[in-house]
């Protein structure tokens, strides 16, 4: 063992595995610290470019050994394959199959070999060129997998679609190449569906709620045009609020000095991924508070954040409105209010939409009457929102009861309708007994304080998740009235939403609003609606998994204006909201 002293230095030895997906076997390299136990260390799977080896592992010790110095890389163990031009692909001829390789064979072999990675230990993976777009393939693919992802000049083309990609995006790959591995001819799904800009836009709420750590680079001057690729993949995943960080290098190019220092800042974000996973949530920042307090009044004295009373068809009704853009109208769940947006309203707003958080009746300044109420009156109610704010079309997003207005909304006022979405949705398939008795009990007010965040926790958290954050917040006489509308009106009478367009977005763990709901929802509308599974997230969903439901959103917005195959919405959004 080296005294505590003493800088870490890497041990390289190589490997081979014998197996059947891809040809084999398949030699490998693996760095780990000198004299230091592997087991229980993070693991590094790092992929060399095109033609490449684990001989690039080699060039990499350097820059591991600095990085151990400075204290910027905690000890990992660093593993690369030969992969040869694979592009780390599974072909669709399923003659070679290399993703599946790395997921199902190498790593577990690393992980029984070394110890790296074991026992709940941090996986993460990285890569340059070929290696890059593999590593972000990967990591899209299988975000549950991985801790944190970094691509360093990643060889990814601009267009999703084979017919739209640029000569420009062609000039390193040989009709030999592409026939090789996407089909003569090219089997243009199979590129689509391999391409990370694709695999982002179907896994983006995967990866949220992984909280899989992103890191793309590229150079300014690649000469194998990289750069343009590596900026779409940015621009989607900031627009769609993925967080990631990305770097464009001025004067990088795809060899060259640049590269060395590159390298070594992309496993430093490797190694700030590694060390956050140890230290506990950061106490909020003073500052920070003090910023935000200031910020408020300015932005209700500029309008970018509002408060309305609308004249409703019952009486007043409060409206919060954030952002400016296409308006998107979010209606809670029962017997709670607005402020179950505040996070995400915040999201949609600076994402380029206007965010409009109506008041149900009998919450705030929505003072309107709550006898003999129907489904029809809090529909009504929406569509006074919209009809007063120009709000038209407008995505309607409803969460838990929310989602049964929304569809009614889109069933009895089309017109003001461009899509909906329903969070964690419900309606048909009834929770179970000891779901529901826990869902009735948190309405009681006779509950003691601990007995009412039980039932808070069993009704509506998945396990594990912290259930304090709704303690508060229920109204019990609006949720009756709600129930009490609820049943005026026959299930199917809203059950498809009328003839809009759907997204279901359904918490994994959701013991309410069961996932047979959101399945029956899907088929019976076929191809105008489509589902997402939010894992680790019960009915509550938005307090447990706020990105993930924004990326949801947000991409659903974002394909329905610019198509899942834009090589970038900028501007798109600007155009459709009138901004010059």
């Amino acid at each position: 063992m080296p005294r505590g002293d003493e800088p870490l230095t890497g041990l390289l030895t190589d490997h081979e595995l014998e197996t059947e997906l891809v040809p084999s076997p398949v030699a490998h390299r693996v760095l780990r610290p000198s004299g230091v136990r592997a087991a229980g260390m993070p693991l590094l799977l790092l992929l060399h470019g095109g033609g490449g080896s684990p001989d690039f592992l080699d060039t990499v010790v350097p820059v591991v050994e600095r990085l151990w110095a400075e204290g910027t890389l905690p000890p990992v163990v660093i593993a690369t394959p030969a992969a040869g031009r694979s592009f780390y692909l599974d072909r669709s001829d399923g003659t070679v199959r290399w993703e599946q390789f790395l997921l199902d064979e190498l790593i577990p072999h690393l992980v029984g070999t070394t110890g790296a990675g074991r026992g709940g230990a941090a996986v993460a993976i990285a890569g340059i060129s070929m290696g890059g777009l593999g590593a972000l393939r990967t990591a899209f693919g299988h975000p549950e997998r991985f801790v944190a992802v970094a691509a360093v000049e990643p060889a990814i083309e601009e267009a999703t679609i084979w017919s739209e990609v640029l000569l420009r995006d062609r000039v390193y790959r040989d009709d030999d190449l592409i026939g090789a591995l996407f089909g003569d001819p090219v089997d243009a799904d199979h590129f689509h569906r391999n391409h990370p800009r694709a695999i982002a836009a179907r896994n983006g709420h995967r990866i949220a709620a992984a909280r899989l750590g992103v890191y793309l680079e590229c150079g300014d001057e690649d000469l194998l045009h990289l750069q343009y690729g590596v900026e779409a993949l940015h621009r989607q995943l900031f627009d769609h609020g993925i967080d990631h960080e990305y770097r464009l290098v001025r004067g990088g190019n795809h060899v060259g000095p640049t590269l060395t220092g590159r390298i070594a800042d992309a496993l430093r974000f490797v190694g700030r991924t590694l060390v956050a996973l140890d230290e506990p949530p950061a106490e909020p920042d003073p500052l920070v508070s003090w910023f935000e307090e200031v910020l408020v009044p300015q932005e209700l004295e500029r309008g970018y954040r509002r408060c309305e009373v609308v004249d409703g068809p019952g009486g007043p009704l409060e409206v919060h409105v954030l952002g400016q853009g296409p308006p998107v109208v979010l209606i809670p769940s029962l017997g709670r209010g607005a402020a179950d947006f505040a996070s995400l309203a915040a999201r949609l707003a600076r994402s380029g939409y206007q965010a409009i958080c109506p008041e149900p009746r009998g919450i705030g300044g929505s003072d309107s009457r709550l006898d003999e109420l129907t489904m029809e009156d809090l529909a009504a109610d929406v569509a006074a929102v919209t009809g007063a704010l120009g709000a038209r079309p407008a995505t309607i997003v409803g969460h838990a009861f929310g989602n049964r207005v929304a569809r009614m909304v889109a069933t009895r006022h089309p017109d003001l309708v461009e899509s909906v979405v329903l969070l964690a949705c419900g309606g048909l398939v009834p929770p179970s007994p000891v779901a529901g008795a826990a869902l009735r009990a948190v309405f009681d007010p006779d509950l003691p304080p601990d007995e009412h965040l039980e039932a808070v926790r069993t009704a509506f958290f998945a396990p594990g998740n912290d259930a304090s954050v709704w303690a508060d917040g229920w109204h019990g006489g609006v949720a009756a009235a709600q129930v009490a509308a609820g049943r005026t009106t026959p299930v199917e009478t809203w059950w498809t939403a009328g003839r809009a367009d759907v997204l279901v977005v359904q918490p994994a763990a959701d013991v309410v609003a069961r996932p047979e709901n959101g399945t029956s929802i899907v088929e019976a509308l076929g191809s105008r609606a489509s589902m997402i599974t939010v894992p680790g997230a019960g009915h509550a969903l938005l307090p447990e998994q706020p990105a993930a439901v924004a990326v949801a959103l947000l991409t659903w917005l974002d394909q329905r204006i610019t198509g899942p195959s834009a090589p970038s919405s900028r501007g798109s959004r600007r155009a459709r909201a009138g901004g010059g």
